[in-house]
């Protein structure tokens, strides 16, 4: 669904316009909200622009900490199934996988 949706940040507001659907970019504005807030009472009197950069580093952070146990997820996924997918062929001979 392609829209266009406002959001206030840091006392600017924002048009953001893309595919996603607007309940998706409301959750995105507010996780950053959030961790504005939260930067913000940690460093108080800092100033909007290292607020922002600091709060963009921390959900690029979690992001990628969370892009790391998804690959070691799907990685354990792949090679438990290649191990099942062994084990069953080895249980049926003369039968290829492709053939089950």
């Amino acid at each position: 669904m392609s829209g266009l949706y406002k959001a206030e940040i840091l006392g600017q507001e924002f048009t953001l316009k893309g595919d996603l659907e607007p309940h998706l970019l409301e959750q995105v504005t507010n996780l950053l909200r959030d961790k504005i807030k939260e930067i913000e009472q940690q460093l108080p009197g800092a100033n909007k622009v290292h607020i922002s950069v600091l709060a963009a580093l921390n959900i690029a952070y979690d992001y990628f900490l969370l892009k790391e146990e998804l690959e070691k997820t799907v990685n354990i996924l792949e090679t438990k199934s290649h191990q099942w997918i062994a084990k069953l062929e080895a249980g049926f001979p003369g039968q290829s996988s492709t053939e089950v």
